[in-house]
């Protein structure tokens, strides 16, 4: 079984499949309203996103814009990355946070060596987190 992180917005998910892939890297695919069956359903919408789907090595991110009037702000989540080293995660976190609401800085924690919480531009919440090393893992216990 694999869990995939699916994301919806309203009619910017181009934009934000195109600077996700510019700061994680992958494939992206995107499919338009436009090039599905449902094209005539909601022709005001078909250049807008069906499905897009960001591929990297063992990662799937998915999402689409939601038809007119369906969408509502993400809450509850967050799409969560995890890194071995706290200067990759550290990057990826100052990247992808640019224009968007940092909530908790990334810094050490009692869990990490590297942590921290944003809402990026597009309104996708994100926790960052480093993968504490297996010897500093097996020190605590």
């Amino acid at each position: 079984m694999k869990l995939i992180t699916y994301l919806n917005f309203d009619g910017n998910c181009r934009e934000a499949f195109e600077f996700y892939k510019s700061v994680l890297g992958g494939e992206l695919i995107m499919m338009a309203y436009g090039d599905t069956p449902m094209a005539g359903d909601m022709p005001d919408h078909n250049d807008k996103i069906a499905h897009a789907c960001l591929m990297g090595d063992g990662w799937h991110l998915m999402a689409s814009d939601c038809p007119p009037g369906y969408f509502s702000p993400m809450q509850g989540m967050n799409a969560s990355l995890h890194f071995e080293k706290p200067d990759e995660a550290k990057k990826i976190f100052d990247a992808l946070s640019v224009g968007g609401t940092v909530t908790m800085p990334f810094e050490e924690t009692f869990w990490s060596p590297g942590y921290g919480i944003f809402v990026d531009r597009f309104g996708t919440p994100w926790m960052i987190n480093t993968e504490m090393p297996a010897d500093a893992q097996a020190g605590s216990a």
